[in-house]
């Protein structure tokens, strides 16, 4: 289940633009699982708010040190379209259009039947069922305007984009790689510096997506770089106690269980709940949120990256990742 926004072609490098950093993995091998290099580098607040770029100037100056430090020259990028700009639909479609008129159908569609909260959509499709008269599709949209925004940057430094995707997608797909299954009916919270996205999956179905924007100003944070060649870093608060920090997550941490009835009583008329509950993101104090989270949602929880994954070199690849990982795994299962 992808969003081929673009095309994907083989050889590339894999980058996550964030408000903080610009996160960069390239895939050895996919069996053996094997990371052939990674790295990250501290954005300074203002560079990319709410995941629009505000300040192409500083962002290129520090994505042409990350292209020396990386070796990315004219390599084919793929990337990861920002959380908030995502919108999952279910659909319903009249069974006699075809399915290579879907994406037309629903084309015409829009402003009618199907509406999305921004203009000029761009979206893949994927069909789930089908009924007598009719089939059920998911529709996954971003506005056209962001993905381009990303992407002509990408060329103006000659690293042509190949394709783009979805962070829940990414991370499921990294679950089935590491744990050949779906992920029944599930809840994944991924826990960010700035943002906290829900989304619930039915085997191997993504059936919605929120994301929840974080009142955190970087700037109160320190920047600590934890390799020794710099690989990637950490932040801690500068003033804030951690049970400070951990506080501003509290009423993003209440919507677990709207989420968790939403799908039992407005998707599945109370026929089936969320059998489990999955973990990611790259906030530093994800240990101690995933506690607050197995709290408030009275049900299994577990880490999508539940094995180590390792380097050429034996280095074992940090958690935050785990997106760019599954991102590197798009059309090479």
């Amino acid at each position: 289940m992808n969003l081929s926004l673009f095309r994907s072609r083989a050889s590339s490098a894999n980058l996550l633009f964030t408000d903080y950093s610009i996160q960069f993995l390239e895939l050895k091998s996919a069996d053996p699982l094997m990371i052939s290099d990674f790295g990250e580098h501290f954005l300074p607040e203002g560079i990319i708010v709410n995941g629009r770029i505000q300040d192409y100037d500083k962002l290129s100056l520090i994505l042409d040190e990350c292209i020396q430090e990386w070796s990315l020259k004219r390599k084919k990028i793929r990337f990861v379209v920002p959380d908030s700009f995502i919108v999952v639909k279910k659909v319903e479609v009249p069974d006699d259009i075809l399915e290579d008129e879907i994406k037309g159908y629903l084309y015409l569609e829009l402003g009618n039947s199907i509406h999305l909260p921004f203009e000029d959509p761009i979206f893949d499709i994927h069909v789930i069922r089908r009924t007598e008269n009719s089939r059920d599709v998911y529709l996954f949209a971003a506005p056209e305007s962001i993905v381009q925004d990303y992407s002509q940057f990408l060329d103006q430094h000659k690293l042509p984009p190949a394709a783009a995707d979805v962070s829940p997608l990414c991370l499921f797909r990294l679950r089935q790689r590491l744990q050949k299954t779906g992920m029944e009916s599930s809840l994944l919270v991924q826990a960010n510096m700035k943002s906290v996205t829900f989304s619930i999956f039915e085997q191997d179905e993504l059936m919605m997506m929120r994301s929840l924007p974080v009142e955190v100003r970087i700037k109160d944070w320190d920047c600590q770089y934890l390799a020794a060649d710099g690989d990637y870093f950490t932040l801690t608060h500068k003033s804030q106690s951690p049970e400070e920090v951990l506080s501003i997550y509290d009423d993003s941490l209440r919507e677990i269980e709207r989420v968790m009835n939403f799908y039992q009583f407005t998707l599945n008329e109370g026929n089936r709940k969320i059998e489990k509950v999955y973990i990611a993101g790259d906030h530093p104090m994800l240990k101690d949120l995933t506690e607050k989270i197995a709290a408030a949602a009275s049900v299994p929880v577990s880490h999508i990256l539940t094995e180590k994954v390792y380097t050429q070199e034996n280095d074992a690849l940090p958690g935050k990742f785990d997106v760019l990982l599954g991102l590197a795994l798009k059309e090479v299962q």
